[in-house]
């Protein structure tokens, strides 16, 4: 009755679906997932995933198992994601999904991306289904829709509140332009509505951030805040405990003044006394240098902390 009732729980939160691995973490030995697949007891969807009696066939349904057989770190994406969000003008007739894993799985029906920066913030849970933001699906669908196409979602979900400006703006920075993919259109939508709008410097911190993900680096905390001697600062990138790594992203026009300057090397040296190991990078930084950095720093002091 145990392993009843763990099925039960696990397949109401999945649009009536579960998967081998979590029969076997409810008890179920392989043996008796044959038994119940060759009574009707469970009926195979798609490879290693399963619906129980009684789950109504949804589309929802349909989008999960296909997450759920592709495995950790999918998400439902692009014209799939436009559906889910209701974003006008955007036909779904394959379903997509993204994931950041290094190679493809190949499932019928499916056309699968991959992506090697996908940032946390840029996706969610919508109807119990991993999606990408409203954010990243228009950043996604860039290639495909014109500028004036993207207006209109943009306008359309700005209106029903799936969308920011800033959230869009925050997803594009940093992105360079790939198969599909073009960071210029949005940056155009965002020029229409955000008056005085500049892509250069804005986007350095993300870019940094986007490099370090790449690299399969532990996605670090955006504007951490720490006081230290008596101050109050925030941290561009940061591993607090047990590392204390920060990483400083310095773009040009911000540190251009002598007060900037002096304030910026009296708030470094407080880091620094206060046990921190500080990384700066500027906007030359390449990709390469800052993923090799951040990672010899991380190994260090993951060795260093050991007893």
């Amino acid at each position: 009755m145990a392993a009843e009732t763990a099925i039960a729980r696990i397949a109401e939160q999945q649009h009536g679906l579960i998967t081998r691995r979590q029969l076997h973490a409810a008890g179920v030995d392989e043996a008796a997932v044959r038994h119940r697949v060759a009574s009707g007891r469970i009926v195979r969807v798609r490879q290693h995933v399963f619906r129980v009696p009684g789950a109504p066939a949804t589309r929802e349904q349909a989008i999960l198992a296909a997450v759920l057989a592709f495995g950790p770190g999918a998400v439902v994406s692009h014209t799939t994601a436009a559906a889910l969000w209701g974003l006008p003008n955007v036909e779904s007739e394959r379903m997509e999904l993204s994931s950041d894993r290094a190679h493809i799985i190949r499932l019928a029906g499916i056309r699968a991306h991959r992506t090697v920066a996908f940032l946390r913030e840029e996706h969610t849970v919508r109807d119990r289904l991993p999606v990408t933001t409203v954010a990243r699906t228009l950043v996604d669908l860039s290639g495909m829709l014109s500028v004036a196409q993207l207006g209109v979602i943009t306008d359309h979900a700005l209106r029903s509140g799936t969308l920011t400006l800033r959230s869009l703006q925050r997803c594009v920075a940093g992105l360079p332009g790939a198969p599909g993919r073009k960071p210029s259109r949005i940056h155009a939508v965002l020029r229409q509505r955000l008056p005085g709008f500049d892509p250069g410097d804005s986007a350095l911190e993300l870019r940094v951030l986007r490099a370090i993900v790449a690299a399969g680096l532990p996605e670090p905390q955006q504007q951490h805040e720490v006081r230290v001697a008596g101050r109050q600062y925030r941290i561009d990138l940061a591993y607090p405990e047990p590392h204390r790594l920060a990483i400083e992203v310095d773009g040009f026009e911000p540190h251009r003044y002598r007060s900037a300057f002096d304030h910026d090397r009296a708030r470094a040296n407080d880091l620094v006394v206060a046990g921190w190991t500080l990384l700066r990078f500027t906007s030359r930084s390449t990709d390469k240098e800052v993923a090799t950095t951040v990672g010899a720093a991380l190994t260090r002091l993951v060795h260093k902390s050991r007893p």
